[in-house]
């Protein structure tokens, strides 16, 4: 079925809310797991794996934060498949740490206020770098998400299953694939309008920011010196046209220099961690 990229929810950070009791043995359940794929670095390089954690690391505790960041930098080269572990992870706040890295952005100027649009917050978001999500697998006969990946499950194949994880078979694995591509069509169409509406959204946006600067337009126009009025109107057209485009391309860099900026000190903060002892 060549399925690249999977993502589990190990943790919410309602989790916390648990007894002392409860969340240490989740703590020192994950520290057992984590260190295990620490220790089959070379199964997991063989395979080329790389795994990776979407969530508020910080609230972890500390050694269980070193470990974590030392499995991101053990396969963080490998290209061939994904496995993203989301703990201490909602997608409430995630959607806020996405907010609040844009609203800094914009304060230290790395963006200007116009630049932010849907696919901005996305790309913002902990997935950033991953692929849309097309099934969703809920178990235990609970008919919600619990906070998990809200936003980039808008067109994607919900799958809701009676029985609990442990029970869940290759046979309900199969149902659930078929429901996926019994709904795929829909999926794809919807994907598609998805995109058309925000590559729309931000010509509008980059639209307005040239009538907004128009006087340069204008001052351009009156150093043509151009009298017939069919080539006045044409003239005018073509360097809209172009500030349009011109503008498109400065919000382009600016984003890209922004998330490449966001992604760097998320890798940062990681391998800093990565340094201290288990």
């Amino acid at each position: 079925m060549q399925v690249k990229e999977v993502s589990a929810y190990a943790f919410s950070i309602e989790n916390f809310k648990r007894s002392e009791d409860e969340v240490n043995a989740l703590f020192d359940l994950a520290r057992e797991k984590f260190q295990r794929l620490l220790e089959e670095k070379d199964k997991i390089n063989e395979l080329k794996v790389c795994v990776r954690f979407f969530g508020n690391v910080s609230l972890l505790p500390f050694d269980l934060q070193v470990i974590v960041a030392k499995l991101v930098q053990m396969s963080k080269h490998n290209k061939n498949l994904f496995l993203n572990i989301c703990i201490a992870y909602t997608s409430r706040d995630e959607m806020t740490m996405a907010v609040r890295e844009i609203s800094q952005g914009v304060k230290e100027k790395k963006i200007h206020l116009e630049d932010i649009n849907e696919k901005l917050i996305e790309d913002c978001l902990y997935t950033n770098q991953s692929s849309p999500v097309d099934l969703l697998v809920r178990t235990s006969g609970e008919v919600r998400l619990s906070d998990f990946l809200l936003w980039q499950c808008n067109a994607t194949n919900l799958t809701f299953v009676k029985k609990m994880w442990p029970e869940f078979s290759i046979w309900d694995f199969y149902m659930a694939i078929l429901s996926f591509q019994l709904n795929f069509n829909l999926i794809e169409k919807l994907r598609v309008k998805q995109s058309q509406r925000i590559k729309k959204d931000i010509e509008d946006t980059c639209k307005m920011c040239v009538i907004e600067n128009r006087k340069e337009l204008v001052d351009k126009l009156k150093k043509e010196d151009v009298d017939d009025e069919q080539n006045l109107q044409l003239m005018a057209k073509n360097l809209a046209t172009e500030a349009i485009d011109s503008e498109k391309m400065r919000q382009k860099s600016r984003t890209e220099q922004f998330l490449n900026y966001l992604n760097s000190k998320r890798e940062e903060n990681f391998f800093k961690l990565s340094l201290n002892d288990i």
